[in-house]
Protein backbone atom coordinates (compact mmCIF):
# COMPACT_ATOMS: atom_id res chain seq x y z
CA UNK A 1 0.00 0.00 0.00
CA UNK A 2 1.55 3.51 -0.83
CA UNK A 3 0.98 7.05 -0.72
CA UNK A 4 2.69 9.87 -0.29
CA UNK A 5 1.79 13.77 0.96
CA UNK A 6 3.05 17.07 0.00
CA UNK A 7 6.03 17.48 2.51
CA UNK A 8 7.16 14.15 1.42
CA UNK A 9 6.34 13.60 -1.94
CA UNK A 10 8.29 10.30 -2.36
CA UNK A 11 7.84 8.66 -5.61
CA UNK A 12 7.77 12.15 -7.66
CA UNK A 13 10.82 14.14 -6.91
CA UNK A 14 12.36 13.52 -10.50
CA UNK A 15 8.85 14.84 -11.83
CA UNK A 16 8.82 18.16 -9.88
CA UNK A 17 10.16 19.66 -13.06
CA UNK A 18 7.51 19.43 -15.07
CA UNK A 19 8.94 22.33 -17.74
CA UNK A 20 11.09 19.58 -19.44
CA UNK A 21 10.44 17.98 -22.40
CA UNK A 22 12.45 15.49 -22.06
CA UNK A 23 11.27 12.05 -19.81
CA UNK A 24 13.71 10.37 -17.25
CA UNK A 25 14.88 7.31 -17.97
CA UNK A 26 12.95 4.51 -16.69
CA UNK A 27 16.42 3.21 -14.47
CA UNK A 28 16.30 6.98 -12.76
CA UNK A 29 12.86 6.42 -12.00
CA UNK A 30 12.93 3.35 -9.99
CA UNK A 31 16.19 3.89 -8.44
CA UNK A 32 14.78 7.12 -6.97
CA UNK A 33 11.47 5.35 -6.22
CA UNK A 34 13.54 2.27 -4.63
CA UNK A 35 15.62 4.81 -2.59
CA UNK A 36 12.27 6.55 -1.27
CA UNK A 37 10.28 3.16 -0.56
CA UNK A 38 13.79 2.46 1.51
CA UNK A 39 13.96 5.60 3.39
CA UNK A 40 10.97 7.55 3.57
CA UNK A 41 9.00 7.81 7.11
CA UNK A 42 5.56 5.73 6.79
CA UNK A 43 2.95 7.66 7.46
CA UNK A 44 -0.89 6.37 7.88
CA UNK A 45 -0.34 2.55 8.18
CA UNK A 46 2.00 2.85 5.63
CA UNK A 47 0.17 4.47 3.01
CA UNK A 48 1.97 7.56 1.70
CA UNK A 49 0.35 9.89 -0.36
CA UNK A 50 1.75 10.98 -3.33
CA UNK A 51 1.49 14.54 -4.19
CA UNK A 52 2.10 16.47 -7.46
CA UNK A 53 4.01 19.77 -7.02
CA UNK A 54 2.73 22.80 -8.86
CA UNK A 55 5.05 24.77 -11.40
CA UNK A 56 4.02 27.43 -13.38
CA UNK A 57 5.88 26.10 -16.53
CA UNK A 58 4.55 24.33 -19.56
CA UNK A 59 4.62 20.38 -19.14
CA UNK A 60 5.78 17.43 -21.08
CA UNK A 61 4.32 14.19 -20.92
CA UNK A 62 2.86 10.78 -22.48
CA UNK A 63 -0.65 8.29 -25.77
CA UNK A 64 -2.18 5.75 -27.96
CA UNK A 65 -4.58 3.75 -29.31
CA UNK A 66 -7.87 2.52 -27.10
CA UNK A 67 -10.49 0.42 -27.63
CA UNK A 68 -13.46 0.93 -25.11
CA UNK A 69 -15.65 -1.93 -23.00
CA UNK A 70 -17.25 -2.40 -20.02
CA UNK A 71 -15.24 -3.47 -16.59
CA UNK A 72 -15.57 -6.32 -15.29
CA UNK A 73 -17.91 -7.10 -12.16
CA UNK A 74 -15.22 -8.39 -9.95
CA UNK A 75 -13.37 -5.30 -9.29
CA UNK A 76 -13.76 -3.40 -5.80
CA UNK A 77 -16.28 -0.95 -5.53
CA UNK A 78 -14.81 2.68 -5.00
CA UNK A 79 -15.98 2.57 -1.68
CA UNK A 80 -13.88 -0.79 -1.33
CA UNK A 81 -11.09 0.82 -2.52
CA UNK A 82 -11.26 3.49 -0.28
CA UNK A 83 -11.91 1.61 2.66
CA UNK A 84 -9.09 -0.95 2.18
CA UNK A 85 -6.55 2.43 1.82
CA UNK A 86 -8.00 2.95 5.14
CA UNK A 87 -10.09 5.99 4.62
CA UNK A 88 -13.91 5.38 6.13
CA UNK A 89 -14.91 8.87 5.70
CA UNK A 90 -14.41 9.07 1.73
CA UNK A 91 -15.75 5.21 1.66
CA UNK A 92 -18.79 7.10 2.58
CA UNK A 93 -18.61 9.46 0.65
CA UNK A 94 -18.38 6.45 -2.83
CA UNK A 95 -21.12 5.31 -1.10
CA UNK A 96 -23.36 8.29 -0.83
CA UNK A 97 -25.77 10.01 -3.69
CA UNK A 98 -23.87 12.19 -5.04
CA UNK A 99 -21.24 9.74 -5.89
CA UNK A 100 -21.02 8.55 -9.87
CA UNK A 101 -19.74 5.29 -10.56
CA UNK A 102 -19.16 4.42 -14.26
CA UNK A 103 -17.04 1.07 -15.13
CA UNK A 104 -15.54 2.13 -18.18
CA UNK A 105 -12.48 -0.09 -19.36
CA UNK A 106 -10.06 1.12 -21.85
CA UNK A 107 -7.44 -1.02 -22.89
CA UNK A 108 -4.15 0.34 -24.42
CA UNK A 109 -0.60 -1.09 -24.70
CA UNK A 110 0.10 -3.34 -22.29
CA UNK A 111 -2.70 -2.37 -19.76
CA UNK A 112 -6.34 -1.79 -19.38
CA UNK A 113 -7.43 0.80 -17.17
CA UNK A 114 -11.13 1.15 -15.38
CA UNK A 115 -12.38 4.43 -14.65
CA UNK A 116 -14.06 2.91 -11.49
CA UNK A 117 -16.01 6.06 -10.23
CA UNK A 118 -15.66 9.56 -8.71
CA UNK A 119 -16.78 11.86 -6.04
CA UNK A 120 -16.69 15.83 -4.93
CA UNK A 121 -17.18 17.09 -2.03
CA UNK A 122 -15.93 19.34 0.88
CA UNK A 123 -14.09 17.37 4.04
CA UNK A 124 -14.70 14.32 2.77
CA UNK A 125 -11.58 12.24 3.66
CA UNK A 126 -9.50 11.14 6.77
CA UNK A 127 -6.53 12.43 4.99
CA UNK A 128 -6.84 15.69 4.03
CA UNK A 129 -4.40 17.47 1.80
CA UNK A 130 -2.72 20.59 2.93
CA UNK A 131 -0.97 23.68 0.61
CA UNK A 132 2.45 25.31 0.50
CA UNK A 133 1.00 27.39 3.51
CA UNK A 134 -0.56 24.53 6.12
CA UNK A 135 -4.06 24.81 5.45
CA UNK A 136 -6.46 22.36 4.73
CA UNK A 137 -7.76 22.10 1.22
CA UNK A 138 -11.03 21.25 2.02
CA UNK A 139 -13.32 20.94 -1.35
CA UNK A 140 -11.78 18.03 -3.57
CA UNK A 141 -12.29 15.72 -6.35
CA UNK A 142 -11.56 12.51 -5.62
CA UNK A 143 -11.42 9.50 -9.11
CA UNK A 144 -10.79 5.92 -8.33
CA UNK A 145 -9.17 4.09 -11.40
CA UNK A 146 -8.10 0.23 -12.00
CA UNK A 147 -4.94 -0.89 -14.03
CA UNK A 148 -4.55 -4.25 -15.39
CA UNK A 149 -1.84 -5.75 -17.23
CA UNK A 150 -3.83 -6.86 -20.29
CA UNK A 151 -1.98 -10.40 -20.32
CA UNK A 152 -3.82 -11.11 -16.90
CA UNK A 153 -0.22 -11.54 -15.12
CA UNK A 154 -0.56 -9.14 -11.81
CA UNK A 155 0.58 -5.50 -11.16
CA UNK A 156 3.85 -5.52 -9.20
CA UNK A 157 3.55 -3.52 -6.31
CA UNK A 158 5.52 -0.31 -5.60
CA UNK A 159 8.17 -1.95 -3.84
CA UNK A 160 8.67 -4.39 -7.14
CA UNK A 161 11.70 -3.37 -9.76
CA UNK A 162 9.55 -3.68 -12.03
CA UNK A 163 6.63 -0.81 -10.97
CA UNK A 164 5.34 0.66 -13.64
CA UNK A 165 4.47 4.61 -13.41
CA UNK A 166 1.36 6.09 -14.79
CA UNK A 167 -0.13 9.73 -14.79
CA UNK A 168 -3.37 9.89 -13.90
CA UNK A 169 -4.65 13.53 -14.42
CA UNK A 170 -7.88 15.56 -15.03
CA UNK A 171 -8.26 17.96 -17.69
CA UNK A 172 -10.55 20.84 -18.46
CA UNK A 173 -12.16 21.04 -21.96
CA UNK A 174 -10.75 24.13 -23.56
CA UNK A 175 -7.94 24.49 -21.20
CA UNK A 176 -4.32 23.48 -22.68
CA UNK A 177 -3.52 20.54 -20.63
CA UNK A 178 -0.17 20.77 -20.53
CA UNK A 179 -1.25 24.18 -18.23
CA UNK A 180 -4.14 22.25 -16.29
CA UNK A 181 -3.69 18.95 -15.10
CA UNK A 182 -3.00 17.35 -11.94
CA UNK A 183 0.17 19.21 -10.65
CA UNK A 184 -1.43 22.59 -11.36
CA UNK A 185 -4.50 21.22 -9.31
CA UNK A 186 -2.87 20.34 -6.15
CA UNK A 187 -3.45 16.63 -6.99
CA UNK A 188 -1.52 13.48 -5.59
CA UNK A 189 -2.79 9.68 -5.15
CA UNK A 190 -2.97 6.74 -3.11
CA UNK A 191 -3.04 3.28 -4.57
CA UNK A 192 -2.63 -0.53 -3.57
CA UNK A 193 -2.28 -4.15 -5.43
CA UNK A 194 -5.07 -6.32 -4.31
CA UNK A 195 -5.29 -9.16 -6.12
CA UNK A 196 -3.20 -8.13 -9.17
CA UNK A 197 -4.83 -5.42 -9.78
CA UNK A 198 -3.51 -1.55 -9.11
CA UNK A 199 -6.06 0.48 -7.38
CA UNK A 200 -5.42 4.60 -7.75
CA UNK A 201 -7.45 7.11 -6.02
CA UNK A 202 -6.35 10.22 -7.49
CA UNK A 203 -7.84 13.37 -5.75
CA UNK A 204 -7.51 17.06 -6.37
CA UNK A 205 -8.79 20.32 -6.06
CA UNK A 206 -12.68 19.91 -6.71
CA UNK A 207 -13.33 19.95 -10.91
CA UNK A 208 -16.87 19.67 -10.38
CA UNK A 209 -16.93 23.49 -10.86
CA UNK A 210 -15.84 23.17 -14.17
CA UNK A 211 -18.85 21.08 -15.19
CA UNK A 212 -20.26 22.82 -17.98
CA UNK A 213 -16.99 23.65 -19.65
CA UNK A 214 -16.72 19.18 -20.20
CA UNK A 215 -14.02 17.03 -18.19
CA UNK A 216 -11.74 14.12 -18.73
CA UNK A 217 -9.54 11.74 -17.05
CA UNK A 218 -6.38 10.84 -19.49
CA UNK A 219 -3.65 8.07 -18.48
CA UNK A 220 -0.51 8.14 -20.03
CA UNK A 221 2.68 5.76 -19.06
CA UNK A 222 5.45 8.05 -16.94
CA UNK A 223 5.50 10.41 -14.15
CA UNK A 224 3.74 13.54 -15.91
CA UNK A 225 1.76 14.79 -18.36
CA UNK A 226 3.20 14.01 -22.55
CA UNK A 227 2.59 15.90 -24.93
CA UNK A 228 3.23 12.70 -27.63
CA UNK A 229 0.25 10.97 -25.82
CA UNK A 230 -2.20 12.93 -26.63
CA UNK A 231 -3.66 15.24 -29.26
CA UNK A 232 -5.20 18.67 -28.16
CA UNK A 233 -7.48 20.49 -31.05
CA UNK A 234 -7.80 24.16 -29.80
CA UNK A 235 -10.58 25.57 -32.21
CA UNK A 236 -12.61 22.72 -30.00
CA UNK A 237 -10.86 22.41 -26.74
CA UNK A 238 -10.73 18.61 -26.98
CA UNK A 239 -8.08 15.81 -25.60
CA UNK A 240 -7.84 12.54 -27.31
CA UNK A 241 -5.49 9.90 -27.09
CA UNK A 242 -2.71 9.86 -30.47
CA UNK A 243 -3.15 6.64 -31.80
CA UNK A 244 0.50 6.98 -33.02
CA UNK A 245 1.50 7.02 -29.60
CA UNK A 246 3.82 4.13 -28.24
CA UNK A 247 2.75 3.46 -25.34
CA UNK A 248 -0.19 3.08 -22.80
CA UNK A 249 -2.95 6.19 -23.41
CA UNK A 250 -6.30 6.70 -23.22
CA UNK A 251 -8.74 9.69 -22.38
CA UNK A 252 -12.13 9.30 -20.83
CA UNK A 253 -14.97 11.54 -20.29
CA UNK A 254 -16.21 12.45 -16.82
CA UNK A 255 -20.09 12.49 -16.67
CA UNK A 256 -20.07 15.02 -13.94
CA UNK A 257 -23.61 16.42 -13.93
CA UNK A 258 -23.44 20.02 -15.16
CA UNK A 259 -25.71 21.51 -12.84
CA UNK A 260 -22.95 21.30 -10.47
CA UNK A 261 -20.79 23.97 -12.46
CA UNK A 262 -19.82 27.05 -10.90
CA UNK A 263 -18.47 29.68 -13.58
CA UNK A 264 -18.01 32.14 -11.12
CA UNK A 265 -16.18 30.33 -8.84
CA UNK A 266 -14.32 28.69 -11.70
CA UNK A 267 -12.96 31.56 -13.32
CA UNK A 268 -12.04 32.97 -9.77
CA UNK A 269 -10.25 29.41 -9.39
CA UNK A 270 -8.24 30.37 -12.49
CA UNK A 271 -7.35 33.74 -11.78
CA UNK A 272 -6.38 33.81 -8.57
CA UNK A 273 -4.63 29.93 -8.22
CA UNK A 274 -3.22 30.16 -11.54
CA UNK A 275 -3.04 33.29 -12.95
CA UNK A 276 -1.67 34.18 -16.26
CA UNK A 277 -0.11 31.08 -16.75
CA UNK A 278 -3.21 29.90 -17.69
CA UNK A 279 -3.25 31.92 -20.80
CA UNK A 280 0.00 33.02 -21.50
CA UNK A 281 2.22 29.89 -21.38
CA UNK A 282 3.05 28.88 -24.60
CA UNK A 283 2.68 25.84 -26.90
CA UNK A 284 5.26 22.39 -26.37
CA UNK A 285 4.80 19.66 -28.37
CA UNK A 286 7.62 17.54 -28.32
CA UNK A 287 6.83 15.92 -31.79
CA UNK A 288 6.87 18.83 -33.84
CA UNK A 289 8.89 22.06 -31.37
CA UNK A 290 12.07 19.93 -30.15
CA UNK A 291 14.32 22.63 -28.83
CA UNK A 292 17.53 22.65 -29.14
CA UNK A 293 19.16 23.66 -25.39
CA UNK A 294 21.95 23.40 -23.11
CA UNK A 295 21.94 21.30 -19.92
CA UNK A 296 24.31 21.65 -16.78
CA UNK A 297 24.03 20.39 -13.27
CA UNK A 298 23.78 23.04 -10.92
CA UNK A 299 25.09 23.04 -6.89
CA UNK A 300 22.88 24.81 -4.57
CA UNK A 301 25.14 28.14 -4.54
CA UNK A 302 24.87 28.06 -8.19
CA UNK A 303 20.51 27.73 -8.79
CA UNK A 304 20.35 30.01 -5.64
CA UNK A 305 22.02 32.50 -7.76
CA UNK A 306 19.93 31.64 -10.94
CA UNK A 307 16.71 31.63 -9.13
CA UNK A 308 17.66 34.92 -7.86
CA UNK A 309 18.05 36.31 -11.01
CA UNK A 310 15.11 34.93 -12.58
CA UNK A 311 12.71 36.57 -9.77
CA UNK A 312 14.17 39.91 -10.41
CA UNK A 313 13.67 39.78 -13.87
CA UNK A 314 10.12 38.50 -13.07
CA UNK A 315 9.17 41.30 -10.47
CA UNK A 316 10.15 43.66 -13.19
CA UNK A 317 7.48 41.90 -15.76
CA UNK A 318 5.22 41.95 -12.61
CA UNK A 319 5.35 45.99 -12.49
CA UNK A 320 4.91 46.60 -16.17
CA UNK A 321 1.74 44.23 -15.84
CA UNK A 322 3.00 41.32 -18.55
CA UNK A 323 3.03 38.77 -15.69
CA UNK A 324 0.92 37.66 -12.58
CA UNK A 325 1.37 37.83 -9.14
CA UNK A 326 0.14 34.51 -8.59
CA UNK A 327 2.68 33.00 -11.45
CA UNK A 328 5.71 34.54 -9.51
CA UNK A 329 4.49 33.14 -6.76
CA UNK A 330 4.30 29.45 -8.18
CA UNK A 331 7.46 30.04 -9.58
CA UNK A 332 9.31 30.71 -6.44
CA UNK A 333 7.28 27.51 -4.55
CA UNK A 334 8.81 25.67 -7.36
CA UNK A 335 12.55 27.05 -7.32
CA UNK A 336 12.06 26.77 -3.34
CA UNK A 337 11.36 23.29 -3.21
CA UNK A 338 14.27 22.39 -5.81
CA UNK A 339 16.76 24.00 -3.28
CA UNK A 340 15.45 21.81 -0.52
CA UNK A 341 16.07 18.89 -2.39
CA UNK A 342 19.45 19.79 -3.64
CA UNK A 343 20.01 20.47 0.31
CA UNK A 344 18.85 17.05 0.99
CA UNK A 345 21.42 15.45 -1.28
CA UNK A 346 19.71 15.97 -5.15
CA UNK A 347 21.37 16.32 -8.55
CA UNK A 348 19.41 18.83 -10.02
CA UNK A 349 20.27 19.50 -14.10
CA UNK A 350 19.18 23.05 -15.74
CA UNK A 351 17.84 22.90 -19.20
CA UNK A 352 18.13 26.55 -20.42
CA UNK A 353 15.90 26.22 -24.23
CA UNK A 354 17.25 28.72 -27.39
CA UNK A 355 13.80 30.40 -26.71
CA UNK A 356 14.39 31.01 -22.89
CA UNK A 357 12.33 28.62 -21.44
CA UNK A 358 13.73 26.44 -19.28
CA UNK A 359 13.04 22.69 -17.13
CA UNK A 360 14.86 21.00 -14.23
CA UNK A 361 15.17 17.39 -13.72
CA UNK A 362 16.30 16.19 -9.86
CA UNK A 363 17.25 12.99 -8.92
CA UNK A 364 18.01 11.03 -5.55
CA UNK A 365 20.28 8.17 -6.45
CA UNK A 366 20.28 5.42 -3.83
CA UNK A 367 23.11 3.65 -2.13
CA UNK A 368 25.54 1.46 -4.77
CA UNK A 369 25.12 2.97 -7.54
CA UNK A 370 27.62 5.48 -9.51
CA UNK A 371 26.37 8.94 -10.56
CA UNK A 372 28.00 10.53 -13.24
CA UNK A 373 27.47 13.48 -15.61
CA UNK A 374 27.62 13.06 -19.14
CA UNK A 375 29.12 15.30 -22.03
CA UNK A 376 25.36 16.27 -22.81
CA UNK A 377 25.07 17.12 -18.84
CA UNK A 378 22.65 14.33 -18.40
CA UNK A 379 22.68 11.81 -15.25
CA UNK A 380 23.46 8.42 -15.64
CA UNK A 381 23.21 5.78 -13.00
CA UNK A 382 25.10 2.82 -12.76
CA UNK A 383 25.54 0.10 -10.35
CA UNK A 384 28.97 0.07 -8.19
Amino acid sequence: MTMKNEKSNVDLLLRKALTSPEKPTQELIQKVKSQYVKEEPVLRKSTIRRSFSTVAAAAMALVIFATTAFAASYFLKPSDVANQLGDKTLSAAFDSPTAVNINQSITSGDYTFTLLGLVSGKDITDNPTYNSNGDILTDRTYTVVAIQKKDGSPMPAAQDENYPTFYVSPYIKGLKPWQVNAHTLNGGYIENVVDGVMYRIIDCDEVAMFADRGLYLGVNNGSFYNSEAFNYDENTGMLTADPDFDGASVVFDLPIDKSMANPEKAQTYLDEVLGEFITDAPIINSKTEAKAGTKRVMSYDEYKAWTDKELEEMKALVEQGKYSKSAMELDRRGFESNLKDIKNGGTLTLIEHEDGSYGTSISFPVEGYDVTVGDDGGIFIKRD
